[in-house]
């Protein structure tokens, strides 16, 4: 990406940090690194969608792409106007929904989306209340295919969420340290999946 396309994006995330920073969890976008390990980390098999939760200005849905993974493959849900507008322009050929990530189940239904694999959380869910939390977990889960797997970057060195009273398994897999801040990558499971030795 050229340089003058790195700081405006920058600027953007900045301006949205500035208007929620709550909603938005760092002041910078995701790093080519970070996007790099987290699309390693993604389970793809052809004839599935990935989903993305909280696409930001798309480092990662880029590193998706980058990695192989078909344009038209890829939804990706933003919340806010500024962002959703920008992933528009930035990912032409990509499916982009400006929604809310707890109604996960609802909005893929309207598309038509039926065959999902991995589920990308982006969402910063440090801090955030238990119902949200639990929402975006369960529908996550909920659109995925049987023994499929929820990845979740987060700033946090300890799990984001209450993994046992979510009724999940939560794996550190990946430490970023170039990114910044640096970051963890989380793969979430059912406790029931992850004990069968179901997804990866």
């Amino acid at each position: 990406m050229q340089q003058s396309k790195a700081v405006k994006e920058g600027e953007l995330f900045f301006r949205q940090w500035l208007r929620s920073p709550k909603s938005m969890g760092s002041i910078i976008p995701s790093s080519k690194y970070l996007a790099r390990a987290m699309a390693e980390e993604v389970a793809w098999t052809p004839g599935q969608h990935i989903v993305e939760l909280g696409g930001g200005t798309g480092a990662i849905t880029q590193g998706l792409i980058d990695r192989g993974i078909p344009r038209e493959k890829l939804v990706v849900i933003e919340l806010e106007r500024a962002l959703y507008e920008h992933l528009r322009r930035r990912l032409p050929g990509t499916l982009i929904i400006q929604g809310d990530a707890t109604r996960l189940d609802e909005i893929l239904a309207k598309h038509g989306i039926k065959h999902v694999g991995t589920v990308i959380s982006g969402i910063p869910m440090v801090g955030m209340p238990y119902e949200f939390q639990k929402a975006i977990i369960d529908q996550g889960f909920r659109v995925q295919a049987p023994g499929s797997f929820v990845l979740q970057y987060s700033y946090s060195p300890v799990p984001p969420v209450p993994a046992k009273r979510l009724g999940i398994k939560a794996q550190l897999v990946r430490w970023v340290p170039l990114n910044f801040p640096p970051a963890a990558i989380w793969r979430y499971r059912r406790i029931a999946d992850a004990a069968a030795g179901r997804g990866h």
